[in-house]
Protein backbone atom coordinates (compact mmCIF):
# COMPACT_ATOMS: atom_id res chain seq x y z
CA UNK A 1 0.00 0.00 0.00
CA UNK A 2 2.92 2.42 0.63
CA UNK A 3 4.77 1.46 -2.00
CA UNK A 4 1.82 2.16 -4.13
CA UNK A 5 0.95 5.56 -2.46
CA UNK A 6 4.58 7.02 -3.24
CA UNK A 7 4.73 5.94 -7.33
CA UNK A 8 3.42 7.81 -9.91
CA UNK A 9 1.23 10.73 -9.86
CA UNK A 10 0.01 9.25 -6.47
CA UNK A 11 3.36 10.91 -4.79
CA UNK A 12 2.61 14.12 -6.60
CA UNK A 13 -0.81 14.04 -5.16
CA UNK A 14 0.54 13.46 -1.42
CA UNK A 15 3.52 15.89 -1.89
CA UNK A 16 1.06 18.85 -2.49
CA UNK A 17 -1.36 18.28 -0.06
CA UNK A 18 1.53 18.13 2.59
CA UNK A 19 2.80 20.94 0.96
CA UNK A 20 -0.68 23.05 1.56
CA UNK A 21 -0.90 21.38 4.70
CA UNK A 22 2.06 22.94 5.54
CA UNK A 23 1.22 26.54 4.74
CA UNK A 24 -2.28 26.37 6.53
CA UNK A 25 -0.98 25.32 9.31
CA UNK A 26 1.84 27.50 9.60
CA UNK A 27 -0.97 30.49 8.66
CA UNK A 28 -2.91 29.43 11.90
CA UNK A 29 0.03 29.31 13.58
CA UNK A 30 1.25 32.83 13.01
CA UNK A 31 -2.42 33.97 13.39
CA UNK A 32 -2.50 32.57 16.79
CA UNK A 33 0.28 34.75 18.10
CA UNK A 34 -1.71 37.55 17.06
CA UNK A 35 -4.14 37.02 19.59
CA UNK A 36 -3.66 36.95 22.92
CA UNK A 37 -7.00 36.33 24.78
CA UNK A 38 -8.35 34.13 27.88
CA UNK A 39 -11.15 33.48 25.00
CA UNK A 40 -9.82 31.36 22.28
CA UNK A 41 -10.79 33.90 19.62
CA UNK A 42 -8.33 33.01 17.10
CA UNK A 43 -9.37 29.43 16.68
CA UNK A 44 -12.42 30.56 16.35
CA UNK A 45 -11.87 32.89 13.71
CA UNK A 46 -9.47 30.55 12.27
CA UNK A 47 -12.63 28.05 12.18
CA UNK A 48 -15.32 30.11 11.11
CA UNK A 49 -13.39 31.85 8.18
CA UNK A 50 -12.19 28.56 6.82
CA UNK A 51 -15.38 26.82 7.11
CA UNK A 52 -16.58 30.00 4.78
CA UNK A 53 -13.54 29.28 2.30
CA UNK A 54 -14.59 25.54 2.23
CA UNK A 55 -18.26 26.36 1.66
CA UNK A 56 -17.35 28.36 -1.06
CA UNK A 57 -14.57 25.91 -2.77
CA UNK A 58 -16.74 23.08 -2.68
CA UNK A 59 -19.68 24.84 -4.79
CA UNK A 60 -16.97 27.26 -6.81
CA UNK A 61 -14.24 24.59 -7.96
CA UNK A 62 -16.51 22.14 -9.82
CA UNK A 63 -16.80 24.96 -12.67
CA UNK A 64 -13.14 24.75 -13.55
CA UNK A 65 -12.66 21.18 -14.65
CA UNK A 66 -8.90 22.43 -15.78
CA UNK A 67 -8.05 22.91 -12.44
CA UNK A 68 -6.67 19.26 -11.26
CA UNK A 69 -7.82 17.11 -8.67
CA UNK A 70 -4.56 17.90 -7.09
CA UNK A 71 -4.74 20.94 -6.59
CA UNK A 72 -8.33 21.57 -5.45
CA UNK A 73 -7.29 18.63 -3.07
CA UNK A 74 -4.03 20.33 -1.49
CA UNK A 75 -6.13 23.62 -0.94
CA UNK A 76 -9.51 21.74 0.79
CA UNK A 77 -7.62 18.45 2.29
CA UNK A 78 -3.76 20.23 2.85
CA UNK A 79 -4.61 23.98 3.19
CA UNK A 80 -7.70 24.36 5.07
CA UNK A 81 -7.83 20.73 6.83
CA UNK A 82 -4.50 21.95 8.29
CA UNK A 83 -5.55 25.98 9.01
CA UNK A 84 -8.43 24.53 10.71
CA UNK A 85 -8.46 22.50 13.68
CA UNK A 86 -11.00 20.72 15.77
CA UNK A 87 -7.93 19.28 18.25
CA UNK A 88 -6.92 22.69 19.51
CA UNK A 89 -11.25 23.80 19.62
CA UNK A 90 -11.52 20.32 22.20
CA UNK A 91 -8.88 21.38 24.20
CA UNK A 92 -9.82 25.19 24.75
CA UNK A 93 -12.97 23.76 25.99
CA UNK A 94 -11.87 21.52 28.11
CA UNK A 95 -9.59 24.15 29.79
CA UNK A 96 -12.21 26.91 29.88
CA UNK A 97 -14.70 24.13 31.72
CA UNK A 98 -11.60 22.83 33.72
CA UNK A 99 -11.22 26.67 34.73
CA UNK A 100 -14.79 27.32 35.62
CA UNK A 101 -15.62 29.20 32.44
CA UNK A 102 -18.66 27.14 31.90
CA UNK A 103 -20.16 30.01 30.14
CA UNK A 104 -17.49 30.89 27.95
CA UNK A 105 -17.25 27.23 26.80
CA UNK A 106 -20.78 26.95 26.45
CA UNK A 107 -20.63 30.00 24.28
CA UNK A 108 -17.83 28.57 21.93
CA UNK A 109 -19.18 25.55 21.09
CA UNK A 110 -22.52 27.17 20.63
CA UNK A 111 -20.82 30.08 18.06
CA UNK A 112 -18.47 27.73 16.41
CA UNK A 113 -21.18 25.12 15.58
CA UNK A 114 -23.71 27.59 14.12
CA UNK A 115 -21.20 30.03 13.36
CA UNK A 116 -19.65 27.02 11.16
CA UNK A 117 -22.58 26.10 9.81
CA UNK A 118 -24.00 29.84 8.67
CA UNK A 119 -20.20 30.08 7.25
CA UNK A 120 -20.01 27.01 5.29
CA UNK A 121 -23.48 27.58 3.94
CA UNK A 122 -22.77 31.66 2.85
CA UNK A 123 -19.68 29.65 1.13
CA UNK A 124 -21.80 27.17 -0.73
CA UNK A 125 -24.14 29.65 -1.92
CA UNK A 126 -21.94 32.08 -2.42
CA UNK A 127 -19.69 29.81 -4.57
CA UNK A 128 -22.69 28.58 -6.60
CA UNK A 129 -23.66 32.51 -8.01
CA UNK A 130 -22.69 32.41 -11.34
CA UNK A 131 -19.78 34.78 -11.10
CA UNK A 132 -18.46 33.19 -7.77
CA UNK A 133 -19.20 35.85 -5.62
Amino acid sequence: MIKYALEGSDFIHYLFVGLAGALGASLRYAIGLLFDSAFPIATLLINLVGALLLGWLTSFLPRFPRISSTISTAITTGFLGAFTTFSAFSVENLTLLMNGQVFAALSYILVSLVGGFICALVGLRLGAKEDGL
